[in-house]
């Protein structure tokens, strides 16, 4: 069962930057100490969620070192085969292949202990048979990944050092977008690496970049204190993100959703933070932007933590957040009510949320719950946040429920003479 700052699953040598799901049971996480020589690390690991004596637990299945650069930011996608991963390593995007095979345990095992172990397979074999069920499976063969760099190339240009501080691969992964401190967003075919376009999109460093499901559609937000959406194809801008209501304000993070799981229907959310800090805290604010005219749906405040960084749920129906001060939260979309929050939950700033896949082969692990989101901090921890469904009624209700309808009924008949 999950704390109340929710459940340890993972505790690296290195500060976590990068969160990313793979599929069903993996993910990857990545960071490092940078150039400094302190003898932290920079690595990508990736692990796969087990459940070990009934606990949910992530076990390390893969791990790559980058030399003398920490990933600061990442993307991935799915090709069918093998996952594929583009990172920011300072200036520098890198394209890496995640390539997995599966190593049956069980056999490996029986050549180091076949004489000792024979009795004991075969009684492991037999219980197998009995209970079919894919956990016991899972005991016999671990996917493992061994990470491939492909290709790198540089990205950002500013004149004091560039540096490279999100990318984001199209959902026909067609093509990625880069943008950094320099302002410019750049967007490259892949896998090829050859420039589609290359604009002065912001002032100041762009913070973030999201594109449309239907991959039309490129968003950006900056430390110049505006968002702008564009074409995807040729990089004329389409509209400004204007949000008249909020004075003071930035925005620091922006992120697609799907409307009701349809392909055909999103809504742009962002996370607007206060330009300068006052003895009185502010709130931030999150807001849903319609993906047509870009006008403002809902806004709501999240409270006067600092947030830090956004995620939405593959089905679009939630939104997560971290904040500056290692806070987590999930709101509805819909409405933006909050669901859950957990004060605290990392030592220092939230670095990066995603959520999991709400599939059936990942609740056989996760459990049956509304979201299973995972948060990561320069702590060097990986916690989970799940919520029962909305709407459940715990076992221990339902007992309760029907003792009091029992006496309810004896005390009624008594009261009857019956």
């Amino acid at each position: 069962m999950a704390s109340r700052k929710g459940l340890s699953l993972a505790k690296t040598d290195f500060p976590l930057y990068c969160v990313r799901s793979l599929g069903d049971r993996h993910f990857l996480i990545a960071g490092g100490g940078g150039q400094a020589k302190t003898g932290i690390p920079n690595a990508i690991e990736i692990y796969e969620l087990k459940l070990i004596d009934g606990r949910i637990s992530a076990v390390s299945v893969g791990r790559h070192d980058t030399g003398t650069q920490a990933v600061m930011n990442c993307t991935s996608f799915y090709d069918g085969r093998n996952h594929q991963l583009a990172v920011g390593q300072d200036e520098m995007c890198c394209l890496y292949s995640l390539k997995y095979s599966v190593i049956p345990v069980s056999k490996k095992h029986t050549e180091e202990n076949s004489t000792k172990n024979r009795k004991k397979e075969a009684d492991t074999k037999k219980k197998e048979n009995e209970e079919k069920t894919d956990n016991k499976k899972a005991e016999t063969k671990q996917i493992k990944f061994d990470v491939t760099e492909i290709k790198s190339i540089p990205t950002d240009f500013d004149k004091e050092g560039g540096f490279q501080k999100v990318v984001r691969f199209s959902p026909n992964h067609k093509f990625f977008a880069t943008g950094g401190v320099d302002g410019h967003l750049r967007v490259w075919k892949y896998p090829d690496c050859d420039k589609i376009f290359d604009i002065k999109a912001h002032d100041s460093d762009i913070d973030d970049i999201d594109i449309s499901p239907a991959g039309d559609r490129i968003a950006t937000v900056s430390r110049d204190h505006t968002g702008c959406v564009w074409k995807s194809d040729n990089g004329e801008e389409v509209i400004g993100l204007v949000n008249s209501n909020l004075k003071g304000y930035r925005y620091r993070c922006c992120r697609y959703g799907l409307v009701e799981g349809k392909q055909d229907k999103c809504n742009l959310y962002t996370i607007s933070i206060p330009i300068t800090r006052s003895s009185k805290p502010l709130p931030c604010y999150i807001t849903t932007f319609d993906h047509k005219k870009y006008s403002i749906r809902k806004q709501a405040k999240a409270g006067t933590e600092v947030l830090s960084s956004l995620a939405v749920s593959e089905d679009g129906i939630y939104l997560g957040v971290g904040t500056l001060s290692g806070s987590v939260a999930v709101y509805i979309s819909f409405s933006l009510q909050k669901l859950y929050y957990v004060k605290a939950a990392h030592g220092i700033f939230v670095t990066g949320v995603e959520f999991m896949s709400n599939s059936e082969s990942c609740q056989a692990i996760t459990g049956d719950k509304d979201f299973t989101l995972l948060s990561i901090s320069a702590d060097n921890t990986v916690k989970l946040h799940q919520v029962n469904p909305r709407g459940s009624i715990s076992a221990l209700w339902i007992i309760i429920g029907f003792v009091i309808l029992v006496y309810f009924l004896f005390w009624l008949l008594a009261e009857l003479g019956v």
